[in-house]
């Protein structure tokens, strides 16, 4: 038996599995409502003395039985998926550790700090030069220092996910780069609706479509946000900055 193995050098708060901070993965098998639940989600029999090892135990059964939806996927994101989806847990405890949020509004403040941590000017978006966008991000230039515009997209709705991945490109000619904004749980849900349709786990199958497109992934825990994908920097012809710059700033009502 092999067991789950996170690694030695493996950094705790970059690395996740769906969508969860290994950290954080770490802390919640430790709490035994936790091992509980996942002995009943993962459908261990008899009552084991080791849950721990127990569970080890089945998830490497899963992860090599052809056909099955874990074949061959990391032994960690099993655990960790099995966690959010793990019936007896409830809500507050799933809610807590992937940072759940019940509206999209309640990611603008930790949007807002990041891009002002950054140098940037948050705008509201809506204008037409913004696209989707619903944040936008400009820091203007200098002698030197060219002017940039961040677009972000943030939403708190699964359906609307891969939706933004493709109306995103309407706005790709006006902005620096460009980020798609959500919780570590929606990106959770998001893995599960998934596996409603696909005989397989698809761990890989969203960030590959953001990193195909260039663009970033934020994923907003509380009041921290995490660069979980880099976008690809563009260079925007300096007429289009400006336009943007010029429609954000007439669209934000706290300038009227």
């Amino acid at each position: 038996m092999s067991g789950v193995k996170f690694g030695f050098f493996v950094d705790p708060d970059t690395t996740r599995y769906c969508g969860l901070r290994l950290r954080r993965l770490k802390e919640a098998i430790k709490r035994p409502e936790v091992l509980d639940a996942l002995v009943e989600e993962l459908e261990i029999t008899g009552a084991p003395g080791n849950k721990m090892a127990a569970i080890d135990k089945r998830i490497d059964e899963l992860c090599a039985t052809k056909g099955a939806l874990w074949f061959e996927v990391a032994p960690p994101e099993v655990l960790a998926a099995s966690i959010f989806r793990a019936k007896r847990l409830g809500g507050a405890l799933v809610d807590e550790l992937w940072k759940r949020v019940a509206t999209v509004a309640e990611l603008s403040p930790a949007l807002t700090g990041w891009l002002r941590i950054g140098g940037f000017e948050a705008f509201p978006g809506g204008a037409p030069a913004a696209g989707r966008a619903n944040l936008i991000g400009y820091r203007a230039g200098g002698m030197i220092a060219t002017p940039r515009a961040f677009g972000i997209e943030a939403t708190n709705d699964v359906a609307e996910l891969d939706r933004a991945v493709e109306a995103m490109k309407t706005a790709r000619v006006y902005t620096s780069v460009s980020y798609l904004a959500c919780t570590p749980a929606l990106y959770a849900e998001y893995l599960w609706a998934r596996a409603a349709v696909s005989p397989h786990w698809e761990a890989e199958a969203f960030g590959q479509k953001l990193r195909a497109a260039g663009y970033g992934f934020l994923l907003v825990e509380g009041d921290a946000v995490a660069q979980a994908i880099l976008p690809q920097e563009r260079k925007p012809d300096k007429a289009k900055l400006a336009e943007i710059a010029s429609a954000v700033m007439s669209n934000d009502p706290g300038r009227a």
